[in-house]
């Protein structure tokens, strides 16, 4: 009977996009796919129209195309009319920024929204030309605006875009507004949205244009608050925003402030067809092919590479004749370090850093051995937002004006060292390792040094793809076949599991553990601690058909030399690849 309810669902939904407000080819191209859908035809032309393109962790993304299950105008403008309504009901006049990206239809989705807010009459700021995410968290709070919007999909493949929507402090959103935010957007029909073109009165009368004036206010801030002088710098920098948004924003940062900059040619313009990378994602070495041959070319000491919107950040360095890349555990643990060292130490002040339980464990003997503040929260950049928007207004156990915002970071190559932004912030990031090579010399040093003095933690990540449409049903039968099993005694390599913590049930061995979780929300997350000192934790991805493995381990003795420190990293990574191997085979994970 379910199976019966579900299919006059999915017809209906197809029949829906053949109503008379949608343009006739769309109105045609549904009745085609209705009637093959009805003769079980199903290919991906079926699956755009039968599936249903949710909104969910502040936003939504998906392939370009026509149907309920794809982004394009009307799945955009339903997302879009929500979060206007959304802001409408929650504050008194309020206003909105926009921005996008440079990927196909951005500019063009950026005005659909901007066209729907003015049709309710809410004003928004519309930034004139590809700006990267964090200047949108920045200019929701520098406009005084009560949200914002930008059109992404970060660094996934061309034909993919997304709508991610932001709170007035800048912050994406979570709790009690996101549940009433998806529930507004389920109200709305796709075929039934009141669109403003750009000429039309309201769109007029609403809307103004930005982009300069942002950009200097964002520089500004820097000297004003005295995270940034300008130096005499002697060493080069190769920058590649990957064909993104930030190459009219991060180069003019690090010069004002006395860097030298060499952009990728190649690179340096805005192009959503991404044409000389696979992905345009710093975290993957391919992409990040041509920033190495250009620093090469150059000697410069560091190459630095950003994803399309600009809010995580890739690098290598330069280490004697060759560049190394370094991961986002490295990254965010060398600024974590830079920043704890230098924090003032007598103080009437608590700094706080945040991180995600995925993030290195590293990060908190940084903290606390330089008598940091430091919390886990769960994956994604939103929750650490979260906590700083805790802080701002004293909740959750912080005290205002005592507790203060020193660092966020996380994993996946998002790092936040600044706190008038609200979202993981590449060009910042850029700035604070400029600022580290020019104070202390080689970033490979000062890593070294790191470990010599914190201890040695190495990281790995490995995906289990789920493919096809049941993809998410079949990683959450995944996560929940662990979830049964009792995993506490498994020997991986010469570590042991020790302890099982269960973050959607909140238990720590299948016990309920309110002390542990404390005002973590529940996440469909499981985590294994090792003795000796590791972890694995193993979660759905958010925004990909992919079960995701993170190992992190410590090396059991603390090297005292150069020598000793290269033999355990040697050591330390075969274990890492080895303990992975052997959990994904004894739990049955195919890869």
């Amino acid at each position: 009977m379910a199976e019966a309810n579900q299919e006059d669902l999915v017809r209906t939904r197809i029949l829906d996009w053949a109503a008379p407000n949608f343009p006739l080819e769309i109105r045609d191209q549904a009745a085609r796919v209705y009637v093959d859908y009805r003769a079980g035809v199903r290919n991906e032309e079926t699956e755009a129209f039968a599936g249903k393109l949710a909104f969910g962790t502040g936003g939504m993304r998906g392939v370009l195309g026509t149907g309920p299950g794809r982004l394009n105008r009307w799945t955009v403008g339903r997302a879009a009319l929500g979060f206007v309504q959304y802001i409408k009901e929650t504050y008194h006049n309020p206003s909105i920024v926009i921005a996008h990206d440079s990927r196909r239809m951005s500019p063009e989705f950026a005005r659909v929204v901007a066209g729907l807010a003015a049709g309710l009459g809410v004003k928004a700021f519309l930034f004139k030309g590809v700006t990267p995410t964090p200047i949108l968290s920045y200019a929701v709070r520098h406009l005084g605006a009560a949200g914002g919007a930008v059109l992404t999909a970060s660094h996934n493949p061309p034909e993919y875009n997304g709508f991610k929507v932001y709170l007035e402090d800048g912050s994406q959103f979570t709790g009690d507004a996101q549940v009433r935010l998806e529930q507004l957007i389920e109200e709305i029909r796709d075929w039934d949205l009141p669109f403003r073109e750009e000429g039309s009165e309201d769109f007029k009368k609403n809307i103004q244009w930005i982009g300069p004036e942002i950009q200097e206010a964002y520089y500004n801030e820097f000297q004003k608050r005295g995270l940034a002088k300008h130096v005499d710098a002697k060493f080069k920098i190769v920058f590649s925003p990957l064909h993104g948004t930030a190459g009219p924003w991060l180069p003019p940062l690090l010069e004002k402030f006395g860097y030298n900059v060499i952009g990728v040619p190649e690179q340096m313009e805005p192009d959503g067809e991404f044409p000389t990378v696979e992905l345009p994602n710093p975290e993957e070495a391919e992409a990040l092919r041509l920033s190495e041959e250009t620093a090469r070319k150059h000697d410069a000491e560091l190459f630095l590479a950003t994803d399309p919107d600009a809010d995580r950040l890739g690098a290598g360095i330069k280490s004697g004749n060759r560049y190394i890349l370094l991961n986002g555990n490295q990254l965010g643990s060398i600024m974590c370090a830079f920043m704890c060292e230098n924090a003032p130490k007598k103080s009437d002040k608590n700094y706080w850093i945040f991180k995600t339980i995925v993030t290195t464990d590293l990060q908190k003997v940084i903290a606390e051995k330089n008598g940091i503040k430091i919390k886990d929260v769960l994956t994604g950049f939103k929750y650490i937002a979260e906590q700083m928007r805790e802080l701002d207004n004293g909740k959750s156990g912080f005290q205002k004006g005592k507790d203060v915002f020193l660092f966020g970071g996380e994993e996946s190559y998002g790092y936040l060292p600044v706190e008038f932004v609200r979202d993981k912030d590449s060009l910042s990031s850029a700035l604070v390792l400029c600022q580290i090579i020019q104070q202390m010399g080689n970033l490979e040093t000062y890593l070294n040094q790191i470990y010599l003095k914190y201890g040695l933690y190495l990281e790995d990540l490995k995906s289990v793809t789920m493919k096809g449409s049941d993809g998410q049903q079949r990683m959450n039968q995944i996560i929940d076949s662990l979830r049964e099993n009792d995993m506490v005694g498994m020997e991986l390599e010469n570590r042991t599991v020790v302890e099982v913590r269960d973050f959607k049930k909140q238990t720590v061995n299948k016990k309920p553990a309110p002390e542990f979780f404390g005002d973590l929300p529940p996440s469909n997350v499981i985590q294994l601690l090792l003795e000796p000192e590791g972890k694995l934790t193993i979660r759905p991805s958010g925004t990909e058909p992919k079960v995701k493995l993170y190992a992190s381990l410590k090396y059991p003795d603390q090297p005292q030399s150069l020598e000793e420190l290269n033999k355990a990293r040697a050591e330390l990574e075969n274990e890492l690849v080895s303990i992975s191997g052997l959990f994904f085979a004894r739990t049955g994970l195919t890869r």
